[in-house]
């Protein structure tokens, strides 16, 4: 089935405005009479866990005092008009590819709340570090896995690599939450290969979850999954069968994914040749983004990149997320910029050769921006900042070469157009043909909103 986005004026015709928000019945009667093609048939959902600065990257303030604005320099882009830091010449040349939202602006400071209001376009309701629980709202891949049908028999939404990582468990909102663990993301489970040594070759092995013991072949996989089968047939009883029926239904995903030879090769990233390797970067934020590529490439509907650096390594925790309290610039000099630089440019340049960026929304942000006055901690540092930070944007239904919104003279308050997370949630839901307003029911059958924003205008064509 096509990915429709439905004009405003035949969901009037529908009624569902009158009703406080669209439902999925609304949605599928809706595609099923006709509308206009969704500009974007996939999204990667690049995310610079901890937060990057604005001030050091899209949003610089050359005037300010020198303990604000630190030592980096704007430098012009590919759009006349538009500079970004000198730390990231390569996406310089690509400006004409991509927007800049300079106004993104929430209420939050601390890493889990703001990453739970980031990854749904929901605020949790709190400013701490929470964890995840069964009634959080769904973050974006989640939706888009449960809206829009699945492509190529390859899942829906990826998450890689592993759990999103801030205070030592996992992010809210990263998941399914209250519409149920059935739509977590695939997850791409960061390994001994990605950090064993200096000699990384940057090849990130098929994921453990679809790999056959050595002594299974997929023939006696299929033998014991249908003896398995006849057990339960037989041990059912009448309470149980719906839940049995739904429990199959997983078994037999999961089977298709370990059998499928077109799955095992999209998640193979060394199928690339060494010069696309060299391309996005031999370190893990290239080798993310170069997976991603290949996902969106095999059918994935959504990939959310943890884009982190794995700065010394040598060993598995050695990852640097964009929290730079301390020791700021040396790490964004030696590691973040330069690799995030490389790969990025790597992906929108790829994408647009192979005639997939109009087809891929591509959205790179963190959970906050970071303060404009630099702390006296070692090395210097920028602490939690959510009330102003950019966010960048690229592909299907973008209206490139542009920056949208503005902040004050030290990038601390925004001042002209403010956007809030749930209005990014609409911009995405808009671009990828879901109503922003639709509405999804939980297991007790109670209707929430996917997004209470609206969309961006000026971002889209």
């Amino acid at each position: 089935m096509a990915s429709l986005q439905l004009p405003r004026r035949e969901m009037l015709r529908f009624g569902a405005l009158a009703l406080g928000g669209l439902s999925l019945a609304d949605l599928f009667r809706g595609r099923a009479l006709g509308g206009t093609k969704s500009p974007a048939k996939h999204c990667i959902f690049v995310f610079l866990n901890g937060g990057p600065s604005q001030l050091d990257t899209f949003d610089l303030k050359p005037d300010a005092p020198d303990a604000i604005r630190g030592p980096y320099r704007p430098i012009d882009t590919s759009v006349p008009g538009i500079q970004i830091t000198e730390k990231l010449p390569l996406l310089a040349r690509q400006a004409h590819r991509f927007a800049i939202l300079r106004s993104t602006t929430h209420h939050l400071s601390a890493h889990n709340s703001s990453a739970a209001y980031a990854l749904s376009g929901h605020s949790p309701g709190t400013d701490a570090n929470i964890r995840p629980t069964a009634t959080d709202h769904p973050t974006y891949g989640s939706v888009v896995g449960r809206v829009l049908p699945a492509m190529h028999g390859m899942p829906p939404f990826v998450l890689t690599p592993t759990i999103l990582f801030d205070m030592g468990f996992p992010t809210p909102s990263a998941g399914g939450g209250w519409m149920g663990n059935r739509y977590d993301p695939f997850p791409i489970v960061r390994n001994r290969m990605m950090a064993a040594s200096p000699k990384w070759e940057g090849k990130l092995p098929v994921p453990e979850g679809l790999q056959l013991l050595d002594d299974l072949s997929p023939s006696r996989l299929q033998n014991r999954a249908r003896l398995l089968n006849e057990v339960d047939q037989n041990f059912a009883t009448a309470q149980s069968r719906a839940e049995t029926m739904m429990f199959d239904s997983h078994q037999r995903s999961a089977l298709d994914l370990m059998l499928s030879p077109a799955t095992q090769a999209a998640f193979d990233v060394s199928r690339e040749p060494p010069t696309m390797h060299d391309r996005y970067g031999r370190c893990e934020m290239g080798q993310v983004l170069l997976l991603s590529r290949r996902l969106i490439e095999a059918g994935v509907r959504f990939v959310t990149a943890n884009a982190v650096s794995n700065p010394e390594n040598t060993k598995l925790s050695a990852f640097q997320i964009w929290d730079t309290h301390f020791d700021h610039f040396r790490l964004y000099d030696q590691h973040l910029l330069p690799e995030l630089d490389k790969a990025l440019s790597a992906l929108l340049s790829d994408l647009d050769e192979r005639g997939l960026l109009q087809e891929t929304l591509v959205i790179v942000m963190g959970e906050m921006g970071r303060t404009p006055q630099i702390n006296s901690s070692p090395g210097g540092g920028r602490d939690h900042w959510g009330r102003a930070y950019s966010v960048l944007w690229a592909g299907g239904g973008i209206r490139p070469g542009q920056a949208v919104g503005a902040t004050d003279r030290h990038a601390a308050e925004v001042k002209d157009f403010p956007a809030r997370p749930d209005d990014i949630a609409a911009t995405l839901y808009e671009l990828l043909g879901i109503p922003h307003d639709l509405q999804l029911k939980d297991a007790t059958d109670r209707p929430h909103r996917i997004s209470d924003g609206s969309p961006i205008r000026p971002l889209m064509i």
